[in-house]
């Protein structure tokens, strides 16, 4: 047995005789009705059900559909509305399309046709909650990520951004339906490797790191693309999280490796010197031994090992260096400071 409840449909006009017609119509249709034949009490009956849909006439007296439209967006900005006119007042009706109703059908409406538009705006409206719920969704995760949130259309006009992607693209004046581009500055998004274009036409998830040189920030940023309720893709999520601090973390662990290796190989290299400069060393001091203080080579033996002393003074520092720190040299800037970056100490 199938539990689930039909959507409710406000239906308002103010003539009687059309009001009942479609009122039939519609629960012959499967669906649940509310009728109403003053416009003004169609609002306060909205107020309190729970309505997936609202079919109004155009003209009416006391408040024109257009009127009502607007009055019930401000309550429910997502409920489809579907406008009913005369061919008198079919310009009002596309005004109020471009206002915001689903669309709008010419009295006498075909029940075929007038089943048609109900369920596909009956589905429109449900993705739209869905979509809203999602947005809800990612904004709360956004929030505890303290990441920047987009969402675009197909052609990559801002439907909607997080107050933390105001503050991050430093947008002042956010108006629904411009650009990204017009609204965000430049240098703030990788534009040129855009990941909303890519996920938009490949239907794929895209991340790229984007380095903005005015702020010098560094973004990691994610595009993810949305589908409607046939598959198709019409909107992008852009996500973008401050990876700065990341990114000087990792910098900083990199510096530390290569040291880390520099010092390795200065105490490898220090441990071969050591052994052939204590042999060559030994020798001088066995010749000086063997040779007269009154020889002349006796001064340059002298001279030969007290430099060999201090090179092997030069190899005992570059094994115990444990540390980069540098200092001014000239002609070569930042040369390692053995004596400070030692552990040992004279």
């Amino acid at each position: 047995m199938d539990n689930t409840v039909s959507p409710q449909i406000l239906v308002v006009d103010d003539d009687r005789d059309i009001l009942q017609v479609i009122q039939i119509r519609l629960r012959l249709m499967g669906y649940r009705v509310v009728a109403c034949i003053d416009p003004q009490e169609a609002l306060s009956v909205f107020e309190q059900g729970n309505f997936s849909l609202v079919l109004t006439d155009q003209c009416m007296e006391g408040l024109k559909g257009s009127d009502l439209l607007k009055e019930i967006h401000l309550r429910d900005p997502h409920v489809p509305i579907i406008i009913m006119t005369a061919y008198g007042t079919v310009e009002d009706a596309v005004e109020s399309v471009r206002q915001g109703a689903y669309t709008y059908l010419e009295k006498p409406v075909e029940t075929q046709e007038l089943e048609l538009h109900i369920r596909r705006a009956l589905e429109k409206g449900a993705l739209e909650q869905r979509l809203t719920q999602e947005r809800c969704t990612w904004e709360r995760v956004a929030e505890s990520m303290r990441a920047a949130l987009l969402l675009l259309n197909s052609d990559r006009t801002v439907v909607w951004m997080n107050s933390i992607a105001q503050d991050l693209y430093k947008v002042e004046d956010f108006s629904q339906g411009q650009r990204c581009t017009e609204i965000i500055p430049q240098g703030s998004l990788p534009c040129a490797h855009c990941p909303a274009k890519v996920a938009l036409s490949s239907g794929k998830t895209q991340s790229v790191e984007h380095h903005n040189p005015t702020t010098d920030r560094r973004l990691l940023v994610t595009a993810i693309p949305i589908q409607d309720l046939q598959g198709n893709i019409v909107q992008a999520a852009e996500l973008a999280l401050d990876i700065t601090e990341i990114k000087q973390a990792q910098d900083v662990l990199l510096k530390q490796e290569r040291h880390k290796g520099a010092f390795e190989m200065a105490g490898s290299a220090a441990h071969e010197l050591s052994q052939p400069m204590q042999s060559i060393l030994g020798w001088g001091e066995l010749l000086k031994n063997r040779v007269s203080e009154n020889d002349p080579n006796f001064k340059i033996l002298r001279s030969i090992c007290q430099e060999i002393e201090k090179l092997g003074d030069l190899i005992t520092k570059i094994s115990n260096v444990t540390r980069y720190v540098t200092r001014d040299y000239p002609g070569n800037n930042n040369i390692i400071d053995l004596a400070k970056a030692s552990t040992e100490r004279k």
